[in-house]
């Protein structure tokens, strides 16, 4: 039995020890597979990197194209804009050349109508001449304009004299006329103490003008003035100037009270 026993620890022990040593190859071989995997991850972990960094530089360098390529397309746009300002500026240009050369052919056809003797070569000293003449015309002018406002000044001055004179002359007539009125008295109402006269502001009569009435070499009484019209005037009687015994009555005679009123 012991035999026995000792026979089983042996075989247990032979498998044992193969298994162990089966186990300690495999472990051998999985450990060298575990560094190879590792060491196959690290490579390709810096493969990556470099990879990426390639990507990333490129990446880099595409950016940095990409904005040259945008400052050159600015510049490009630039271009174009002083491309077409200058065409613009040249066609401005053409356009001031044409019209000079317009001008200019006017100029020499006004060039070719010139009177006799007159040059270009001369037009500038005839035209200061010209101007010189003009001067000399304008102040000549002026002088002869002042002269013409002095005879002006005196003809008005002469006019309003003779406009004194016509006047005065007027209201002498006017008082001529007052001092040879000659007028009737041609209605009295005698319950409101006025009559009415056949004379009025045609005659020179106003309302400051004093009246009398006469009949024949007497007078019969004094008149105030109420109103005056054309060819009318109404006055009051003035009761105290009234001859003793009379009332004036329609054809008594009216005349001013006083010469030259």
């Amino acid at each position: 039995m012991t035999k026995v026993l000792f026979i089983l620890s042996a075989v247990v022990m032979l498998v044992a020890t193969f298994f162990a040593y089966q186990n300690g190859r495999a472990f051998a071989e999985v450990r060298q597979s575990v560094a190879n995997t590792n060491s196959n991850v690290l490579k390709e972990l810096n493969a990556a990197k470099k990879i990426v960094a390639e990507v990333t530089q490129v990446s880099n360098d595409a950016e940095a194209v990409k904005q040259e390529l945008d400052i050159e397309a600015e510049k490009i746009k630039s271009q174009k804009l002083k491309i077409v300002q200058a065409d613009n500026d040249t066609k401005r240009a053409q356009e001031d050349l044409d019209g000079r050369n317009s001008k200019l052919a006017e100029l020499k056809i006004k060039l070719d109508k010139l009177p006799q003797g007159v040059k270009p070569e001369t037009l500038v000293e005839d035209m200061n001449n010209i101007k010189k003449a003009i001067a000399e015309l304008q102040t000549a002018a002026e002088m002869k304009k002042k002269e013409v406002d002095a005879e002006e000044a005196k003809v008005a001055e002469t006019r309003k004299g003779l406009d004194d004179l016509i006047r005065k002359i007027e209201d002498r007539k006017k008082g001529f006329d007052r001092n040879g009125l000659s007028a009737q008295v041609v209605a009295v109402n005698s319950d409101w103490g006025f009559v009415v006269v056949n004379a009025g502001q045609s005659k020179g009569i106003t309302e400051a003008t004093k009246l009398l009435v006469t009949r024949g070499t007497q007078t019969v009484g004094k008149l105030s003035i109420v109103s005056v019209e054309g060819n009318r005037t109404v006055a009051n009687i003035l009761p105290d100037t009234l001859a003793e015994g009379m009332t004036i009555a329609p054809g008594d005679r009216v005349i001013l009270e006083n010469l030259y009123q």
